[in-house]
């Protein structure tokens, strides 16, 4: 509660003036760098490997593009993969924007879904073949349970155990009602299992709450005047602050919103408490919390001039939205689209979609 209670004196001082909701950008330096801004680093280890056998022999893995990806809640040790195998997202893919030529590409034949071990590259499972047509959004609940977007399919799925459970959306037809997404970008869910938050996504400016049952409950998205949030790419909860936060890609920002007052529809100040940008994030293409250490990572695309990036910043309360660190391979990043923190928050992955690969980085402190 002492936490709580200083977070939301925090927002209330520096995100309101004059009744208007607004943020500011928060640049660490030198001069004003505590012990852990000085002691903290991410280190660019070589890419991950990943390693598949047969009967006869093993062989490296030739991964596709890598669009999501999920650390195991249960091991430090094994991470999940959602990859697009041969399928390339390209100006064919959707050509009036919205709707997914299917009949042109069809189905994904090969496994998209793949549970590596970290320490060895072993791949541990794969399946998800004939499944997909463009995937795109990963995360795993409390349970292990796996929750996926499909851009293609313009839906949200639920598998336990390499089942499907839960499926949001109808297949292949774009919508912006209570139960309809138009390429929905990534999924998450409470750590009981009650809510589900969707970020939809590229068509839609918007985040929308479930029940556990998918059950529409409320949609979140920027107050009127307000510049509205351009492909909300990827999605995390701050549950300790009753905060859902999305990278809102193309605005180069990360908005957290108010996910407490459900009975509150409207889209008014209330439902915005707290904004993080940079100065070098022109783009944020997704985000990850720590909540152990009170951190937010977040990795940006290339822009302009301005290269990809990963980025620290800290949520706790009296540092709200600080830069702490910038972070990127050895031989720098291509198109970084998802990451993920181990559970055990010693280990950074981030999937490229060109190169295809999955950068590996140790935390440390």
């Amino acid at each position: 509660m002492e936490y709580l209670t200083l977070l939301l004196v925090f927002i209330a001082f520096v995100l309101n003036v004059n009744g208007r909701a607004f943020h500011e950008r928060f640049i660490s330096s030198s001069s004003d760098s505590d012990e852990r801004t000085i002691t903290y680093k991410v280190i660019g280890k070589q890419p991950l490997k990943m390693v598949s056998s047969d009967q006869d022999s093993q062989h490296e893995y030739k991964l596709g593009q890598v669009s999501g990806l999920a650390a195991s809640v249960k091991n430090p040790n094994r991470l999940f993969i959602f990859h697009r195998a041969s399928r390339e997202w390209n100006q064919e893919s959707f050509p009036d924007g919205v709707n997914f030529d299917k009949n042109k590409f069809g189905v994904i034949p090969e496994n998209t879904i793949l549970t590596v071990n970290t320490r060895t590259g072993q791949i541990i499972d794969q399946w998800g073949n004939n499944t997909f047509y463009m995937p795109h959004g990963l995360s795993v609940d409390i349970e292990e349970n796996l929750w996926l977007t499909d851009v293609g399919m313009h839906q949200v799925f639920k598998y336990s155990k390499g089942e499907r459970v839960l499926t949001l959306g109808e297949s292949f037809v774009a919508g912006s009602d209570s139960s309809h997404f138009c390429k929905p970008t990534d999924v998450v869910t409470s750590n009981d299992g009650s809510n589900i938050y969707v970020a939809d996504g590229y068509c839609n400016a918007r985040i929308v709450k479930f029940d556990s049952k998918g059950n529409f409950i409320k949609e979140y998205s920027m107050p009127q005047g307000e510049q509205p949030l351009i492909i909300p790419h990827s999605i995390i909860i701050m549950e300790t602050f009753h905060l859902v936060c999305v990278a809102d890609r193309e605005n180069g920002r990360i908005v957290c919103f108010n996910e407490e007052n459900d009975d509150d529809q409207t889209n008014d100040y209330d439902q915005v408490k707290a904004i993080i940008d940079h100065p070098l994030m022109k783009t944020v293409y997704a985000i990850d919390y720590d909540p152990n250490k009170h951190r937010l990572y977040a990795v940006s695309g290339r822009n302009g001039k301005n290269r990809a990036l990963g980025f620290t910043f800290s949520v706790h309360p009296e540092s709200f939205g600080q830069l702490i660190a910038t972070w990127e391979p050895h031989d720098k990043f291509g198109e970084p689209h998802d990451l993920t923190l181990s559970v055990n928050g010693r280990s950074l992955f981030v999937g490229e979609i060109r190169p295809n690969r999955i950068d590996s980085f140790d935390v440390l402190n």
